[in-house]
């Protein structure tokens, strides 16, 4: 298998034969290989900064449940992460999250990024433009009405 950096989405490991998710399906797998190191990411994604503290810590359970299913199965190192994709900051999400989950479990969305190699900065500007056009979209509609 070549180096670099792979995805798989929710429905792609739901539809897996080989993983035993019981239903419970992480967001995504990132698996990234570098010079023989092979590193699979279990990853749950948040978008907002509020988050559910008893939600968050069913989440962490389901990441740890799938990861000590599927993990022999994957000849990776394996590694379940929440990542709260609006937060830079790890401590604010662990204080959000009451600390019931360990902050080496949690990524922000600029971490997230570097592990997909993608530029965070250069994603946050899209969002923004796109977020300044549905706004002006509705705007508009309001406008007409």
């Amino acid at each position: 298998m070549p180096e670099g950096v792979f995805m798989a989405t929710k429905l792609q490991i739901k539809e897996c034969a080989i993983l035993d998710s019981s239903g419970a399906e992480p967001d995504f797998l990132i698996f990234k290989r570098r010079d023989d190191k092979q590193s699979c990411y279990v990853i749950e994604l948040k978008d907002g900064h509020q988050f559910d503290t008893k939600k968050a810590s069913a989440e962490r359970r389901m990441l740890h449940a799938f990861t000590q299913q599927s993990a022999h199965r994957i000849h990776y190192t394996v590694q379940p992460y929440i990542c709260c994709f609006n937060q830079n900051s790890k401590e604010a999400i662990g204080e959000r999250l009451k600390n019931n989950i360990d902050i080496s479990e949690v990524l922000t969305g600029r971490e997230f990024c570097k592990l997909l190699e993608l530029d965070y900065d250069e994603i946050m500007e899209d969002r923004s433009k796109d977020q300044e056009r549905k706004l002006g979209l509705l705007f508009a509609r309001a406008y007409e009405n």
